[in-house]
């Protein structure tokens, strides 16, 4: 006799243990997403303020004006020349997608757990920091 059986069961055994192992992966990229991401989005948020007020503060006039909104949006209105623009951004924490609109111009990043434990927001497939999430969406409204 042949020891098809054996080999079979053992594919089968692999298969769900790499499935397992799969599966427990994901499961933690999940957790760390879900731990880290609203904390990274909220730090987005302070580094725009900061930015706003520090901007208006060496404009020696409020140009820019944030918005309180629900934590998981945020609103600049921008004053300048006689001109008024917005920026509307919003984090959606289920999904992990950060997303800003501005007049003509757009972004986002999605959040991915990284190897060592911690999440961070990629952009055109590279990542990004709060600090210049937050420098690139101010850019794009002045």
């Amino acid at each position: 006799m042949n020891d098809w059986a054996d080999r079979a069961l053992k594919r089968l055994n692999d298969h769900r243990i790499n499935q397992r192992n799969q599966d427990e992966v994901f499961l933690e990229k999940q957790r760390i997403k879900r731990a880290q991401g609203f904390p990274l989005w909220l730090e987005v948020r302070k580094y725009v303020e900061a930015n706003c007020s520090d901007f208006n503060l060496k404009a020696g006039t409020q140009m820019l004006v944030f918005e309180v909104t629900p934590n998981s949006e945020l609103t600049v209105r921008a004053s300048i020349d006689g001109s008024t623009q917005s920026l509307h951004a919003n984090f959606n924490d289920s999904t992990g997608e950060l997303a800003f609109f501005c007049q003509a111009n757009s972004g986002h990043w999605l959040l991915e757990a990284t190897t060592d434990g911690k999440a961070q927001f990629i952009g055109s497939s590279r990542p990004s920091s709060p600090e210049q999430i937050a420098e690139q969406m101010l850019t794009s409204l002045v």
